[in-house]
């Protein structure tokens, strides 16, 4: 064990569960410094940023703004969670969230968007 234990962490957390519908992994870590245990989520994205970096380059989901249906954007797990955790709720039909929600995903998750337009 390193001399300086305030810092020590153990090097790899332990697997507690694997979704392989949404690819979400699930990992326990404990920091014996602070005595606390951390239980985090994990997904990789990278298939899901390709997605959607060829939708929004190719305009394919552009149409619908006409049809009053418009696919902004592709927000897998791991996102819906950080974004609960921001206290928004992407589910919600109140005006104010929906402002907030597009708010936040122009601002921080602007990478899964199907399109280069912006909802105002």
């Amino acid at each position: 064990m390193p001399s300086n234990t305030s810092k020590w962490r153990r090097p790899t957390p332990d697997f507690l569960d694997y979704d392989p519908l949404t690819g979400v992994k699930k990992l326990f870590d404990y920091d014996e410094a602070t005595h606390t245990a951390i239980v985090r989520s994990e997904q990789d994205v990278a298939p899901l940023l390709k997605r959607t970096t060829e939708l929004a380059n190719t305009g394919a989901t552009d149409g619908g703004i006409k049809r009053d249906w418009w696919h902004y954007a592709d927000l897998p797990p791991i996102v819906q969670i950080e974004l609960k955790n921001k206290g928004i709720d992407i589910y919600s039909k109140d005006p104010a969230m929906i402002k907030r929600m597009f708010a936040e995903i122009n601002s921080n998750y602007s990478k899964f968007k199907v399109t280069h337009k912006r909802h105002a």
